[in-house]
């Protein structure tokens, strides 16, 4: 069933043995105008024809709430007192109740029923419809032929209160008219006027063509129903077709919120996917980053080293002495001394020392004492190693002689 707080538009169709008709009404501001209306005669060899034409004639949307209203046969309706309770548990006790409140109960039959509001005393008038299952064959089977589905069934008299003037229609009841909450014989000529000053204060009447509240009673007492505030807490009440019977526009809402879903989900692996690629690519730009200043300090580093091995280099070019100056008067000096029966095999001549390797042929050759006499060298180390009988192999260092030198 359509919740009517969120019914812009619904169409309401009566239907009886011999005419059905409707209304099409929607919401304007905070009142509700009946925007087309319409009566078909039923043909006995084609009833559903008449119920076709009459929804083609609606024009009413495939998301546009169909009710249907009227007496079906072997209907009881009744009003009673009763007592606050949930709409799920006021089903219950209507069940077990039943037995008081008619003399033979249909065979399955359904129920649905619309309660008030409570009095002082704290009394909810409840109305009650209730019919054997095989009622609902009728409508079905003309709602099948005719192509449509209806959101509820609404008995009129449903939206029946205390205070509301008496209801004397023969599409109804032909014997039978309801007035202050009880079932009483209808009059000859019943007054509508009641009924048409308190429905044009409750709808927008067309005033134009040939509408007339008598021919539209069972619609606009069903629109009175569907309209009231407590609509959408009446529903589980108000619950009598069956879900055959019942628009599937649900399954089309699910489908939508189902692909909605699949949007939703794609657009957030969308996004998803854009903020992996743009961390992936933030992480590849960090690592080539990364690389780079390692290329960088690798390179640094190599010349770095490079330019310290430099400055070693230079550092010790620079303090490198510019040589003796002196070398061929000392090494002149030292030849002076030698004896003529020495010959230098081996000289080697640094800044710290003065190497050689003398042979002779004299048996004691006393260098030391020759040596004394050079002022630029001291003995360092001294070896000799007698070659057989006539060679003697002299190892001499000299070191420089410091004291000499200041």
């Amino acid at each position: 069933m359509m919740q009517s707080g969120h019914i812009r538009e619904f169409s309401v169709l009566a239907f009886g043995a011999e005419t059905v008709r409707g209304c099409l009404f929607r919401r304007r501001g905070a009142q509700y105008s009946i925007i087309r209306h319409g009566v078909e005669t039923v043909d006995s060899n084609d009833p559903a024809q008449a119920w076709k034409h009459l929804l083609r004639q609606l024009g009413r949307g495939r998301e546009c709430p169909l009710f249907l209203t009227g007496a079906l046969p072997k209907g009881i309706f009744f009003r009673f007192d009763s007592i606050e309770l949930p709409p799920r548990a006021r089903r219950e006790a209507l069940e077990m109740e039943l037995s008081q409140r008619i003399l033979t109960i249909p065979e399955n039959h359904r129920l649905q029923f619309y309660a008030g509001a409570a009095d002082a005393e704290g009394n909810v008038p409840v109305n009650v419809y209730v019919i054997p299952g095989s009622s609902l064959e009728h409508p079905a089977a003309m709602l099948t032929q005719a192509g449509g589905r209806a959101d509820e069934f609404l008995y009129p008299l449903l939206a029946w209160r205390a205070g509301d003037p008496p209801v004397d229609l023969a599409r109804l009841d032909p014997e039978f008219g309801f007035a202050d909450g009880e079932w009483r014989p209808s009059p000859q000529n019943p007054d509508y006027g009641p009924w048409i000053r308190r429905f044009q204060s409750e709808f927008k009447l067309p005033v134009e063509g040939d509408f007339r509240v008598e021919d539209y009673f069972e619609c606009l007492l069903a629109a009175r129903l569907v309209v009231q505030p407590g609509f959408r807490q009446a529903e589980r009440g108000l619950r009598l077709l069956p879900d055959q019977m019942r628009p599937r526009r649900y399954r089309n809402q699910l489908r939508i919120t189902a692909l909605l879903v699949i949007l939703l989900a794609a657009v957030y692996i969308w996004s998803a996917a854009g903020g992996i690629r743009e961390n992936y690519l933030a992480h590849r730009a960090a690592v080539a980053e990364r690389d780079r200043i390692k290329r960088e300090n690798t390179t640094l580093t190599s010349k770095l080293k490079a330019s310290e091995k430099e400055q070693r280099e230079l550092a010790r070019v620079v303090n490198l002495k510019a040589g003796e100056p002196e070398v061929i008067e000392k090494l002149a000096m030292l030849t002076e001394l030698l004896p003529s029966n020495a010959m230098v095999s081996s000289l080697r001549w640094s800044e710290s020392s003065v190497d050689l390797m003398i042979q002779s042929e004299a048996e004691n050759l006393d260098l030391p004492s020759l040596l004394r006499r050079v002022p630029y060298w001291k003995v360092g180390q001294l070896q000799q190693r007698r070659m057989g009988d006539t060679v003697t192999m002299i190892t001499l260092k000299l070191v420089p002689n410091e004291e000499a030198e200041k």
